[in-house]
């Protein structure tokens, strides 16, 4: 195949489009959606142990499924030739899909090569930062939040891309770029006192953290509010991102923040519904926004009632003569 160029920061860099052996290709220990798992090993990760620990992952048995159903790999990865054999700079998850399944299917010749762009020349880390971006944090196929978070990240923080360039790149708005630096940033530390690999996924739990701003402001100036959030966290007293959004309530009402402390999220928020119905009840939550209504009636409206408009008299009316239907159907005195 002929060459091609692909510009990475207004450099025309050339590659060639082919099939590589999935036998020759290397997996890459620095590639950044697996770093972290590395970072759970202590000293050097072998082949072997990489290509484990990347199988180990759900996500990555996965893919191996839609490999198989597709009878192959569709989407290049990216390859740097190393000598006789191939470093995958992009693509270790496909890589190892592929490896795993012409074990299972020794006489499939789909899966014993798979399709990259092959580059002879070096890849800059920073040049391979930014074509990533392209592809997993701004393109079509992307990576999770939390590894998105990380790239982000590495660029703000290990190459110097500024905000703006961040925002113009990845299409961005700052504010979103600075929720997922706040929340890269407290995951790490988390993840620094709690390694355990499944703790990746409580990212969501931070980045919804750091939306509220009330919120950040306190894990960021408080460290006994930072401390206590990490032992919910750990004990599973908060296990849902969901939950962040009812956590200023719970916070601010005694009961629940004790209900929390004792067994966690679902008790708590139990407390805020029996003060506020309205939470679970759409019935109520009418009942309550109509009330809301009534008392911030516009003048307008008011006069309108003076003079005897004969519509807004009769809804009046029908609202007084339901809710005295509820309260006999219910035995209640009003």
């Amino acid at each position: 195949m002929p060459p091609e160029q692909i510009v990475i920061q207004g450099k025309s860099i050339p590659f060639v489009r082919g099939s590589v052996a999935v036998a020759d290709c290397e997996l890459d220990p620095q590639n950044p959606r697996i770093q972290f798992l590395v970072g759970q090993r202590a000293g050097q990760v072998s082949a072997n142990e990489l290509d484990e620990l990347l199988w180990d992952k759900d996500a990555v048995k996965a893919l191996s499924q839609s490999i198989l159903q597709n009878k192959g790999v569709y989407e290049s990865i990216i390859v740097q030739k190393n000598g006789k054999r191939y470093l995958v700079r992009e693509g270790n998850c496909r890589t190892v899909a592929c490896r795993h399944l012409s074990e299972q299917y020794p006489n499939d010749s789909g899966f014993m090569t798979i399709p990259a762009m092959i580059f002879d020349v070096d890849l800059t880390e920073e040049d391979l930062a930014v074509l990533l971006a392209d592809m997993h944090v701004s393109g079509k196929i992307r990576w999770d939040a939390y590894e998105q978070a990380k790239h982000v990240s590495d660029l703000f923080n290990i190459y110097g891309k500024s905000y703006e360039w961040l925002s113009n790149h990845l299409r961005l708005s700052k504010s979103k770029i600075k929720e997922l630096l706040s929340a890269y940033r407290a995951t790490t530390e988390y993840l620094a006192t709690h390694p355990a690999p499944s703790n990746v996924k409580k990212f969501a739990v931070f980045h919804e953290l750091m939306r509220k701003k009330e919120l950040r402001e306190r894990f960021e100036g408080e460290p006994r509010f930072k401390e206590n959030f990490h032992r919910w966290l750990n004990e599973d007293r908060i296990n849902d991102s969901k939950q962040i959004r009812d956590l200023p309530e719970i916070l601010a009402n005694t009961e629940a923040l004790k209900a929390l402390e004792k067994t966690g999220f679902v008790d708590a928020h139990t407390v805020l519904v029996v003060n506020d119905p309205s939470r679970e009840s759409e019935a109520f939550w009418a009942i309550k926004n109509a009330t809301d209504y009534l008392k911030a009636l516009p003048a307008s409206d008011i006069q309108d009632l003076k003079v005897g408009n004969p519509q807004k008299i009769i809804m009046i009316r029908n609202l007084q003569r339901a809710i005295e239907d509820v309260a006999t159907l219910a035995g209640v005195k009003l």
